[in-house]
């Protein structure tokens, strides 16, 4: 969010730089109609200022040239459907207060935690004072809030939708083989081995040599020091469970100083995370993807409705028609 508006320039200044001959030159003419409004080739030239500071003594080959071509016809594409957005703001009244805009700034601000300057920093780094970043933000709010006036009253995401996108992620949200373990750590007069036979043996559980000669954490649990991720634990550790069943005993190891047994009281090959520990994050993803789709064919049918005349055949789309 803190250079939210830079994407639009970034994608510009992956094209090779413009001319510099088109610097200060400004030529007001009109462009493109749009109902009852225009662009003009002011509004074009301000939409690629950025990239025209850039430009320093540069003189393009042809496909640089037809690449500048596109880029022009693609920052005119963005400026009509902005033209068309605001439109809509327009005709449902659509406006965003002051107050609004200083409580999202401070909100952007208190998540990246950065002080008033250093916001304006961050803004002055994407080449705008904060009355031009304010007057961005205040489009991006009014896009936002008339989205939620057209998009999400129709957007609805059920239990179903978010159990088969559930369903359909698995591999996002395995956790792999997880193992509940329990621990005996023994004082230095007692043999591990002594102790794995006398359990193995049958002679005491593993709860009851935790019980007897343990000296390390959950004595009163037999042991247990939860449940771990497999790929997290030490080599050694892996080691000396390899081929362990569940409720077995490893083989000796040192932890910590002592001499060790471990014991995997519980193996889950591929545990996943609880559906209800993600249901938001998935209902969100849902909801976002709905909402884009939603305002996708909004704006396509409100850009088809509209009355778009190209008054320079050049800057046309490929595949555009004026009407």
């Amino acid at each position: 969010m803190v250079k939210v508006f830079s994407v639009l320039l970034g994608a510009m200044l992956l094209i090779c730089p413009l001319t510099a001959q088109a610097k200060d030159v400004v030529v007001d003419r009109i462009l493109v109609k749009i109902n009852d409004s225009i662009i003009t080739q002011y509004d074009l030239d301000q939409a690629l200022k950025p990239v025209y500071e850039k430009i320093k003594d540069r003189t393009l080959s042809a496909a640089e040239q037809a690449q500048v071509q596109e880029l022009r016809k693609q920052a005119l594409d963005n400026l009509i459907s902005d033209n068309l957005i605001q439109q809509e703001i327009k005709r449902f009244s659509i406006n965003v207060s002051e107050e609004n805009m200083d409580k999202e700034i401070e909100r952007v601000r208190n998540e990246r935690g950065l002080t008033l300057e250093e916001f304006e920093k961050v803004v002055a780094q994407d080449g705008l004072n904060m009355d031009e970043f304010r007057e961005r933000l205040k489009k991006l709010l009014e896009k936002q809030e008339l989205i939620g006036h057209m998009v999400n009253s129709k957007v609805v995401v059920t239990d179903s939708e978010i159990q088969e996108e559930y369903d359909a992620r698995k591999d996002d949200y395995s956790m792999g083989k997880m193992v509940e373990l329990a621990i005996i750590l023994l004082p230095s007069d007692v043999s591990p081995v002594e102790v794995r036979e006398q359990i193995t043996g049958g002679e005491m559980t593993f709860a009851d040599a935790v019980a007897k000669y343990s000296v390390g954490p959950g004595k009163d649990s037999g042991g247990s020091i939860g449940e771990l991720n497999w790929v997290d634990l030490a080599e050694e550790w892996k080691s000396s469970l390899d081929g362990v069943a569940q409720g077995g005993v490893s083989s000796p190891l040192t932890i910590q100083g002592h001499e060790a047994l471990l014991s995997p009281v519980k193996i889950n090959e591929d545990r996943m995370v609880p559906l209800e520990d993600v249901r938001d994050n998935i209902y969100k993803d849902l909801m976002q993807k709905k909402r884009e789709t939603v305002f996708t064919d909004y704006f396509e049918k409100l850009k088809k409705s509209a009355v778009i005349i190209y008054m320079d055949d050049s800057l046309k789309p490929d595949n555009g028609v004026s009407q």
